[in-house]
């Protein structure tokens, strides 16, 4: 992490902030142009694991 004066480890904090999200932001470049892509997640805390949902346009 480039600010770890920003970093959270507290696995409750952690745990927290997860929870309070709607969705989460995945950023791409491709061929020199930037874009963001909102997706719907899932997350499994044991496991530390996101799932992700996406389809073909």
């Amino acid at each position: 992490m480039r600010r770890t004066d920003r970093e959270v480890k507290d696995e409750k904090r952690i745990r927290e902030l997860i929870e309070l999200c709607d969705c989460c932001r995945l950023g791409f470049c491709d061929e020199g142009k930037v874009y963001i892509v909102p997706l719907s997640f899932g997350y499994e805390d044991n496991k530390k694991t996101f799932y992700y949902h996406g389809a073909k346009n």
